[in-house]
C-alpha cells in the first residue's frame, strides 16, 4: 500500500517525507510547484531534483549548488524548512 501526502507539500519536505514514509510514496505537490518564483516548470523540476537527491542520500543543500530550480525553491520557502 502506497502512502500518500498533500497540501503544502515544498521541495524541502521531500527527505522528511522519505524518512517516515519510505520511498514507495505519492507526494501531492500541486501548490509547491505552481508557486515557485520562475514558474510551475521551474517548480516541476525543483522536486524532481529535491527527490533524486534524497533518494541518493545527497542534503539539499548540497545539491541546490548544482540545480537552480531547487536552489530557488529552498530560498523561497526557507521558513518551511522541516529538516
Amino acid at each position: 500500500m502506497q502512502s500518500r501526502t498533500q497540501r503544502g507539500i515544498i521541495p524541502s519536505h521531500v527527505p522528511l517525507l522519505v524518512l517516515d514514509l519510505g520511498p514507495d510514496i505519492v507526494i501531492g505537490v500541486g501548490g509547491g510547484i505552481h508557486a515557485h518564483p520562475q514558474g510551475p516548470r521551474a517548480g516541476a523540476m525543483a522536486f524532481r531534483q529535491a527527490i533524486e537527491a534524497t533518494m541518493k542520500g545527497i542534503p539539499l543543500e548540497e545539491a541546490a549548488k548544482e540545480h537552480k530550480e531547487l536552489d530557488v525553491a529552498l530560498k523561497t520557502w526557507k521558513t518551511s524548512r522541516v529538516i
